[in-house]
Protein backbone atom coordinates (compact mmCIF):
# COMPACT_ATOMS: atom_id res chain seq x y z
CA UNK A 1 0.00 0.00 0.00
CA UNK A 2 1.49 3.38 -1.19
CA UNK A 3 0.84 5.90 1.48
CA UNK A 4 3.55 8.72 2.78
CA UNK A 5 2.00 9.96 5.63
CA UNK A 6 1.20 7.25 8.70
CA UNK A 7 0.27 7.80 12.51
CA UNK A 8 0.28 4.86 14.86
CA UNK A 9 -1.79 4.69 17.78
CA UNK A 10 -2.14 3.14 20.89
CA UNK A 11 -5.76 2.73 22.03
CA UNK A 12 -6.16 2.30 26.09
CA UNK A 13 -5.18 6.03 27.44
CA UNK A 14 -4.87 7.26 24.54
CA UNK A 15 -7.43 7.08 21.74
CA UNK A 16 -10.09 5.09 24.17
CA UNK A 17 -10.65 6.12 27.99
CA UNK A 18 -10.79 2.80 29.69
CA UNK A 19 -9.50 3.22 33.19
CA UNK A 20 -12.89 2.24 34.29
CA UNK A 21 -13.12 -0.81 32.11
CA UNK A 22 -10.07 -2.05 32.79
CA UNK A 23 -9.95 -1.73 36.54
CA UNK A 24 -13.87 -3.03 37.33
CA UNK A 25 -12.69 -5.51 34.83
CA UNK A 26 -9.49 -6.99 35.96
CA UNK A 27 -10.27 -6.38 39.74
CA UNK A 28 -13.57 -8.48 38.94
CA UNK A 29 -11.18 -11.37 37.82
CA UNK A 30 -8.84 -11.23 41.03
CA UNK A 31 -11.33 -11.12 43.02
CA UNK A 32 -12.42 -14.48 41.82
CA UNK A 33 -9.44 -15.78 42.63
CA UNK A 34 -10.27 -15.10 46.32
CA UNK A 35 -7.42 -12.64 46.08
CA UNK A 36 -7.85 -8.89 47.81
CA UNK A 37 -9.83 -6.37 45.27
CA UNK A 38 -6.27 -4.94 43.52
CA UNK A 39 -6.46 -0.64 44.14
CA UNK A 40 -7.32 1.15 40.80
CA UNK A 41 -3.74 2.67 40.73
CA UNK A 42 -2.21 -0.80 40.72
CA UNK A 43 -4.41 -1.96 37.74
CA UNK A 44 -4.42 1.40 35.60
CA UNK A 45 -0.40 1.47 35.72
CA UNK A 46 -0.23 -1.81 34.39
CA UNK A 47 -2.27 -0.91 31.08
CA UNK A 48 -0.49 -1.29 27.99
CA UNK A 49 0.96 -4.71 28.66
CA UNK A 50 -0.25 -7.85 27.72
CA UNK A 51 -3.45 -8.78 29.44
CA UNK A 52 -1.70 -12.17 30.93
CA UNK A 53 1.22 -10.11 32.37
CA UNK A 54 -0.99 -7.75 33.72
CA UNK A 55 -2.63 -10.60 35.96
CA UNK A 56 0.56 -12.02 36.74
CA UNK A 57 1.37 -8.76 38.24
CA UNK A 58 -1.94 -8.73 39.96
CA UNK A 59 -0.87 -12.30 41.59
CA UNK A 60 -2.83 -14.45 39.25
CA UNK A 61 -0.78 -18.07 39.28
CA UNK A 62 0.47 -18.60 35.81
CA UNK A 63 -1.50 -21.85 35.09
CA UNK A 64 -4.64 -19.58 35.51
CA UNK A 65 -4.46 -16.61 33.58
CA UNK A 66 -5.88 -17.85 30.41
CA UNK A 67 -9.01 -18.93 32.58
CA UNK A 68 -9.13 -16.27 34.50
CA UNK A 69 -8.96 -13.88 31.59
CA UNK A 70 -11.06 -15.85 29.42
CA UNK A 71 -14.02 -16.25 31.89
CA UNK A 72 -14.00 -13.32 33.81
CA UNK A 73 -11.78 -10.51 32.76
CA UNK A 74 -12.50 -10.58 28.86
CA UNK A 75 -16.28 -11.05 29.63
CA UNK A 76 -16.85 -8.63 32.27
CA UNK A 77 -15.16 -5.83 30.03
CA UNK A 78 -17.23 -6.44 27.09
CA UNK A 79 -20.44 -6.83 28.54
CA UNK A 80 -20.15 -3.43 30.83
CA UNK A 81 -18.28 -1.57 28.58
CA UNK A 82 -20.88 0.63 27.04
CA UNK A 83 -21.55 1.81 30.67
CA UNK A 84 -17.75 2.17 31.42
CA UNK A 85 -15.82 3.61 28.58
CA UNK A 86 -15.88 6.02 26.22
CA UNK A 87 -13.58 7.66 23.50
CA UNK A 88 -11.09 10.53 24.20
CA UNK A 89 -12.67 13.73 23.87
CA UNK A 90 -12.47 14.65 20.09
CA UNK A 91 -11.07 11.75 19.45
CA UNK A 92 -13.46 11.41 16.29
CA UNK A 93 -12.97 14.96 15.17
CA UNK A 94 -8.96 14.33 15.26
CA UNK A 95 -8.88 10.91 13.66
CA UNK A 96 -11.54 12.56 10.73
CA UNK A 97 -9.22 15.68 10.47
CA UNK A 98 -6.15 12.97 10.32
CA UNK A 99 -7.51 10.91 7.57
CA UNK A 100 -8.69 14.60 5.68
CA UNK A 101 -4.94 15.39 6.01
CA UNK A 102 -3.84 11.65 4.12
CA UNK A 103 -2.72 10.15 7.04
CA UNK A 104 -3.05 6.09 7.29
CA UNK A 105 -4.08 5.33 11.22
CA UNK A 106 -3.27 2.21 12.06
CA UNK A 107 -3.69 1.19 16.08
CA UNK A 108 -1.23 -1.15 17.93
CA UNK A 109 -2.32 -2.18 21.16
CA UNK A 110 -1.27 -4.77 23.77
CA UNK A 111 -4.63 -6.11 23.91
CA UNK A 112 -6.49 -8.73 22.73
CA UNK A 113 -8.51 -8.46 18.81
CA UNK A 114 -11.58 -9.49 20.23
CA UNK A 115 -11.68 -7.07 23.18
CA UNK A 116 -10.29 -4.31 21.98
CA UNK A 117 -12.43 -4.44 18.32
CA UNK A 118 -15.43 -4.40 20.80
CA UNK A 119 -13.86 -1.54 22.32
CA UNK A 120 -13.31 0.70 19.07
CA UNK A 121 -16.71 -0.47 18.23
CA UNK A 122 -18.45 0.57 21.32
CA UNK A 123 -16.32 3.99 21.37
CA UNK A 124 -17.58 4.79 17.74
CA UNK A 125 -14.03 4.58 16.41
CA UNK A 126 -13.43 1.19 14.60
CA UNK A 127 -13.90 2.70 11.04
CA UNK A 128 -11.69 5.05 11.65
CA UNK A 129 -9.04 2.56 11.94
CA UNK A 130 -7.45 1.27 8.75
CA UNK A 131 -5.62 -1.43 10.37
CA UNK A 132 -5.27 -3.22 14.25
CA UNK A 133 -2.45 -5.16 15.15
CA UNK A 134 -3.71 -6.81 18.87
CA UNK A 135 -1.20 -9.13 21.13
CA UNK A 136 -3.17 -12.58 19.82
CA UNK A 137 -2.24 -11.32 15.92
CA UNK A 138 1.74 -11.40 16.30
CA UNK A 139 4.34 -13.60 18.61
CA UNK A 140 6.12 -10.67 19.51
CA UNK A 141 4.86 -7.85 22.14
CA UNK A 142 5.81 -4.27 23.08
CA UNK A 143 8.33 -3.17 23.52
CA UNK A 144 9.69 -5.39 20.34
CA UNK A 145 10.01 -3.32 18.08
CA UNK A 146 9.49 -6.57 15.88
CA UNK A 147 5.48 -5.84 16.81
CA UNK A 148 5.15 -2.51 14.88
CA UNK A 149 7.67 -4.02 12.48
CA UNK A 150 4.80 -6.60 11.83
CA UNK A 151 1.87 -3.82 11.28
CA UNK A 152 4.17 -1.57 9.01
CA UNK A 153 5.15 -3.98 6.43
CA UNK A 154 2.19 -3.85 3.73
CA UNK A 155 2.74 0.29 4.12
CA UNK A 156 5.13 2.56 1.94
CA UNK A 157 5.82 5.21 3.98
CA UNK A 158 7.88 8.68 4.39
CA UNK A 159 6.59 9.77 7.49
CA UNK A 160 5.93 7.67 10.59
CA UNK A 161 4.44 9.07 13.46
CA UNK A 162 3.55 6.93 16.70
CA UNK A 163 1.44 7.86 19.60
CA UNK A 164 1.61 6.13 23.25
CA UNK A 165 0.90 6.06 26.77
CA UNK A 166 3.41 3.86 28.20
CA UNK A 167 7.12 3.10 28.01
CA UNK A 168 7.08 0.22 26.54
CA UNK A 169 5.27 1.29 23.20
CA UNK A 170 7.40 4.29 23.06
CA UNK A 171 10.64 2.65 23.35
CA UNK A 172 9.28 -0.07 20.27
CA UNK A 173 8.19 3.02 18.03
CA UNK A 174 11.86 5.27 18.48
CA UNK A 175 13.14 1.58 17.82
CA UNK A 176 10.90 1.71 14.63
CA UNK A 177 12.53 5.57 13.74
CA UNK A 178 9.17 6.84 14.84
CA UNK A 179 8.42 9.94 15.32
CA UNK A 180 7.51 9.42 19.32
CA UNK A 181 4.64 11.34 21.23
CA UNK A 182 3.96 10.50 24.22
CA UNK A 183 0.05 11.18 25.64
CA UNK A 184 0.81 12.55 28.99
CA UNK A 185 -3.66 12.43 29.51
CA UNK A 186 -2.86 8.62 29.87
CA UNK A 187 -2.41 5.92 32.27
CA UNK A 188 1.48 5.43 31.72
CA UNK A 189 4.60 7.72 32.59
CA UNK A 190 8.41 8.16 31.12
CA UNK A 191 11.45 8.15 33.42
CA UNK A 192 12.94 10.94 33.42
CA UNK A 193 15.64 9.52 30.83
CA UNK A 194 13.79 8.96 27.50
CA UNK A 195 13.55 11.50 25.59
CA UNK A 196 10.28 12.09 22.99
CA UNK A 197 9.80 14.30 20.48
CA UNK A 198 6.43 15.47 21.48
CA UNK A 199 4.39 15.47 24.28
CA UNK A 200 0.30 15.64 24.27
CA UNK A 201 -1.61 17.07 27.14
CA UNK A 202 -5.28 16.50 25.23
CA UNK A 203 -5.55 14.17 22.46
CA UNK A 204 -6.11 17.22 19.91
CA UNK A 205 -3.29 18.29 20.28
CA UNK A 206 -1.78 16.15 17.70
CA UNK A 207 -3.73 17.98 15.24
CA UNK A 208 -0.75 20.63 15.58
CA UNK A 209 1.94 18.26 15.19
CA UNK A 210 0.52 16.05 12.22
CA UNK A 211 0.53 18.62 9.29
Amino acid sequence: MANKKIIVFDLDGVLIDSEEANYQAFAYGIEQLGLPRPDRQTVVSLVGLKASLMLEKLGCPTEKVERIFKDFVQPFYIENLPQLAAPMPQAGTVLETLKQRDYTILACTSGDRRTQTAALQGVGLWSAIETMLAADDSPFAKPDPRYLQQLLAPFDYQTLLHVEDAEVGIRMGQACGAISIFAEYGYGSLPTDLPVDYRLTQLADILAIAL
